[in-house]
């Protein structure tokens, strides 16, 4: 028996069939263009975001610590040991250093016959090249007081060979009392403490370097300043500014100062922010920073204004200008990097004031 079919019961002839599978071919590669295009589109924009909160985060820690530069501290710094076997530094942690060379032996404080701790040290050019076409990175260095810790509770008096000190209550300490060798906030290996006492009507100042965690469980706690330290702010066989001077003194005071140094590092491979404190270990702050740029206002002592990289008078530094902080993206996509620069100015409002309307 035959079967007899209609004409609307044929199917598809072979171009037809070609036609519509060429069409859908081409629906289904648009399709996927378009996805492949918003999935890249949007990666862009959120690595672009991750990378603009990254440096915006960076630059306001950067900036509170820049604003507090010399806050608890008197005006203008402080004298550090001279005449020892070298130079206090900076820029070195207990085991190793980070700036100063390659290899890295440390920043000596600036000064010529007496080194100087000022609330501000420039670091024009101190820091690793990222970018050959830019040169060198700079670094910045802040000195700020421990304004949280109560000072006021204790008093010290240094041994006779300069090199300890043994810390008591005062007769009635004006807020309750924290431990020093608390484990969160007291003294520890690495932390520098500027130390003011009294001898004959005149002030004496020394900053020494801890070189070994307060322990026990209340005072009277012992504070070692052992000679030779990481740092070099102990120093025995100094002539000026140092403990020797301040032995056997009694009512000394103790403030813990803050040295901040920020600089870019390529030890990992990936340029990062790092913030070291004090002789600790320092910490990476943001990653895949490539460029650190400042420059000062500042007056001298005949009150010359000066915009430089290099302040002639360093206790006279009025603001700091952050000139570049770029970032970059992690990763670099078919264009290359994607890229961020912020630039802000910070006010040091705590630093010494000159008087230019005499």
């Amino acid at each position: 028996m035959k079967t007899k079919f209609s004409r609307s019961q044929k199917g598809f002839t072979l171009m037809e069939a070609l036609l519509a599978m060429g069409l859908g071919l081409a629906m289904i590669g648009a399709a996927v263009q378009l996805f492949s295009k918003s999935l890249d589109a949007t990666y862009l924009v959120s690595q672009r975001a991750e990378m603009q909160q990254d440096v915006r985060a960076a630059e306001n820690i950067l900036v509170k610590d820049i604003g507090l530069a010399g806050t608890g501290l008197p005006p203008g710094g402080v004298a550090l040991a001279k005449g020892g076997a070298k130079n206090p530094i900076y820029g070195c942690d207990q085991a190793k250093c980070y700036l100063g060379g390659s290899p890295a032996t440390g920043v000596a404080f600036p000064g010529t016959s007496t080194p100087y701790m000022y609330w501000l040290i420039p670091g024009a050019g101190l820091g690793p090249v990222v970018n050959p076409g830019q040169g060198a990175t700079d670094t910045i260095t802040v000195v700020q007081g421990d304004t949280a810790f109560p000072w006021a509770d204790y008093v010290m008096t240094v041994n006779s060979a300069g090199t300890q000190g043994t810390v008591t209550l005062v007769a009635s300490p004006p807020s309750p009392v924290q431990l020093l060798s608390d484990p969160a906030y007291g003294l520890k290996t690495g932390d520098l403490v500027l130390a003011t006492g009294k001898s004959g009507g005149n002030t004496i100042s020394a900053v020494g370097e801890i070189t070994a965690d307060v322990t026990g469980t209340g005072a009277p706690y012992t504070v070692k300043f052992a000679s030779p330290d990481a740092l070099g702010f102990n120093q025995s066989a100094a002539t000026a500014s140092s403990f020797q001077q301040m032995k056997s003194l009694t009512g000394v005071t103790l403030t813990r100062i803050w040295l901040i140094t920020y600089y870019l590092s390529t030890a990992t491979g990936t340029p990062t922010l790092m913030r070291q404190v004090n002789g600790q270990t320092p910490a990476p702050v943001a990653e895949n920073v490539v460029d650190l740029q400042f420059d000062y206002d500042t007056y001298d002592d005949n009150g010359v204004l000066y915009h430089t990289t290099n302040p002639p008078s360093l206790n006279q530094i009025r603001k700091v200008n952050l000139l570049h902080m770029t970032a970059r993206s992690a990763l670099n996509g078919t264009k290359g990097y994607q890229t961020m620069d912020v630039q802000t100015s910070v006010s040091a409002r705590n630093m010494s004031f000159k008087n230019r309307y005499q």
